[in-house]
């Protein structure tokens, strides 16, 4: 199989933020960027075999990246998980590759099912199976709370500073990339209030503690402001939800100097409140419309006060389909960002809150291949990534994974393609 690819004839827009690069030629050789130029100054060794795709009138752009997934659900109306082991597997490697098709070549997953995501993991890796890659949190951090009973396997109960330190080791030991910790009360948790304080601080550092041991970051699940409060003071890298965030522009400002990172997650609130959605729990819609005006406000503020922030979706509850990943952007750009924030959020900024950006989140030369192909301009339409029937194709370690049925205008031959490859996206869900 080819592992050099050569697209030619494109325009780059490369996640760092600078202006699109017409009439590019990208090199993709060993997985890696190898090129970024025109074409004239790229030279093919002769006896180099190579695929070359000629995108005319196409944008490349990096695989997108959503800082917070859950692939065990799949976005029922009550939001809970169902089926045996066997079964949550399945539906794990699905929801990955609905992903991977919308053009999300990454993810990270912030609270599974029974350990049974870094299975997927390894089997996507060992190359059983295409899929996105995954940075994994095991089992989230929890005092005792109904959500254990509600979300089967995917909470750890810790009461106090000792029992936290354990959890957080366990999920380590498991192979966790970040830990997840709920800082404040969950909208999707009966009996619990989104704004009320969880873990405390104390509690909270030593999982930051523990976690930094290893070269690890932690992720807080924080609504409420004295809770987000508690989580960047104790050093955690990213907030998730930040619903109440707009309260206090002395907790944004330390978020900006210390690069802690908002993840919004406004498609999960969004996909309750809009449209007929039968089957939520009352006790549900009433508190996803209690918040949401206040998580379009937070990521608005944030914005203005420099918070940096990355693309996340909450993929997994109510109707928050896997797969429709992309329409996170669409929100965002309500709460104020440009296109060009939006896609920076969803590429640069995400690897960065993933602590991977050396490597990830931008198109440059030494980065890994991971891309895709519209055609047309998001800066000018954003349709051309929030509606999946425009990622005409994918690409992860540079080679093709995914691709429409209705791609024309180039042929692509089958050395370019991964050996387990999604041949035309994902349907649309009745899912």
């Amino acid at each position: 199989m080819s592992s050099t690819l050569v697209l030619t004839n494109l325009t780059l827009i490369d996640g760092t933020g600078s202006s699109p690069q017409e009439n590019c030629t990208l090199v993709l050789r060993g997985g890696r960027v190898a090129y970024i130029g025109p074409e004239a100054g790229w030279s093919m060794p002769s006896e180099e075999l190579h695929t070359r795709l000629d995108l005319h009138g196409h944008y490349v752009l990096p695989g997108l990246i959503d800082c917070h997934v859950h692939l065990a659900g799949d976005g029922a109306p009550d939001s809970r998980l169902r089926g045996d082991n066997s079964w949550a597997t399945l539906l794990m490697l699905k929801h990955a590759q609905n992903s991977l098709a919308a053009g999300v070549t990454t993810v990270r997953d912030v609270g599974g099912r029974h350990g049974l995501e870094f299975s997927v993991r390894q089997a996507i890796q060992d190359g059983m199976w295409v899929g996105p890659r995954m940075q994994l949190a095991g089992k989230l951090l929890s005092i005792t709370s109904a959500g254990t009973e509600y979300y089967d396997g995917m909470y750890r109960e810790a009461d106090g500073v000792d029992e936290v330190r354990k959890a957080a080791r366990e999920q380590l030991k498991a192979g966790a990339d970040v830990i997840k910790v709920l800082a404040t009360g969950a909208v999707l948790s009966p009996g619990e209030q989104p704004g009320a304080v969880q873990y405390g601080l104390d509690e909270l550092r030593v999982a930051v503690e523990e976690a930094g041991k290893v070269g690890k970051p932690v992720a807080a699940h924080a609504h409420g402001i004295q809770g987000i409060r508690n989580a960047v003071a104790a050093g955690v890298r990213t907030i998730e939800h930040g619903t109440y965030l707009h309260q206090d522009e002395r907790v944004m400002e330390h978020m900006a100097e210390k690069g802690i990172f908002l993840i919004p997650t406004l498609k999960a609130g969004f996909d309750v409140v809009y449209g007929e959605r039968p089957g939520i729990p009352q006790w549900i819609q009433e508190k996803m419309k209690e918040v949401q005006e206040h998580a379009i406000r937070s990521v608005s503020h944030a914005l203005e006060m420099g918070v940096p922030i990355a693309m996340g979706t909450d993929a997994a509850t109510p109707y928050n389909f896997h797969g429709d990943n992309t329409q996170e952007l669409h929100w965002m750009a309500e709460a104020g960002l440009s296109p060009m924030q939006i896609i920076v959020a969803s590429t640069a900024n995400a690897a960065r809150a993933l602590g991977w950006e050396s490597w990830l989140g931008t198109l440059e030369v030494g980065k890994v291949a991971d891309l895709l192909v519209v055609p047309g301009n998001p800066l000018q339409d954003l349709g051309m990534l929030t509606d999946r029937r425009n990622i005409e194709m994918v690409i992860k370690d540079g080679q093709i994974v995914a691709r429409q049925y209705t791609t024309s205008g180039y042929a692509i031959p089958e050395s370019a393609i991964a050996g387990a490859w999604i041949c035309c996206g994902v349907p649309s869900p009745a899912h």
